[in-house]
């Protein structure tokens, strides 16, 4: 499995409802952190493990995304699929005539400067059709550590939670099309994949920056700089 011939499927098709008004008019991948869009970082990421294929799974504004990809990374090779309003499912499912090998699946709204040798080693090792990224949770609150009484006797501001969430980079295998041909939404895809023990979790623990909120936009603004200068030592 090598990485320079390896190929991504990037979900871009989604309405970002929560970033409106700024989403009424475009895409949530192409919303500009420090005057570039999410989907130019997310690429040069890729692009500094000397990844060239990519799938841009799109639907709300897809003609923006077209437009972009006119005029910009004209050295990577593209291909753009249109599935309309659908489930992650179906947009999935709307790419799998280009897909022969194992690819990645991510998500266009997500940047994490992970070792992406080190995350493709760990998929071959477990030898299962996925593999999933992770991310420790912090919590959003301070939080009280209290007795049966009522006393508390310890507190932790904002402190990092014994849960890990989904910032996909999912690693699969063209035999995963099996299970999603027969779910609903992605949701379930996943569960049937943990029902049979054929999904594994590669824990992320340095940069990541997801934008799904006003408040994340202003939060990746602050961040965006220490993702392009830890990406595989290069900048971006």
């Amino acid at each position: 499995m090598s990485i320079k011939n390896i190929r991504v499927v990037i979900l871009c098709g989604g309405k970002g409802t929560r970033l409106k008004p700024i989403t009424n008019n475009i895409p949530k991948p192409l919303i500009l952190i420090k005057g570039k869009p999410i989907l130019y970082y997310l690429l040069k990421y890729f692009e500094n493990y000397g990844v060239k294929n990519f799938i841009i799974a799109t639907g709300y504004h897809s003609e923006k995304i077209e437009k972009y990809f006119d005029r910009n990374h004209r050295n990577l090779k593209i291909e753009i699929v249109n599935s309309g309003e659908v489930d992650i499912v179906k947009r999935v499912i709307s790419v799998k005539h280009l897909i022969q090998d194992n690819f990645i699946l991510c998500y266009g709204d997500t940047l994490a400067n992970i070792n992406l040798s080190n995350l493709i080693q760990f998929h071959l090792q477990h030898k299962r059709r996925a593999t999933v990224t992770s991310y420790q949770l912090r919590s959003q609150f301070g939080i009280f550590n209290t007795d049966r009484t009522g006393l508390i006797e310890a507190f932790e501001e904002k402190p990092l939670l014994d849960a890990w969430i989904n910032i996909g980079y999912f690693i699969l295998q063209p035999s995963i099309f099996n299970y999603i041909e027969k779910s609903d939404t992605f949701v379930d895809f996943i569960k049937s994949l943990i029902l049979e023990k054929q999904l594994y979790n590669y824990k992320h623990k340095g940069i990541h920056i997801t934008v799904n909120t006003i408040k994340e936009l202003n939060e990746a603004e602050k961040n965006i700089m220490g993702f392009t200068k830890l990406t595989k030592g290069k900048k971006i």
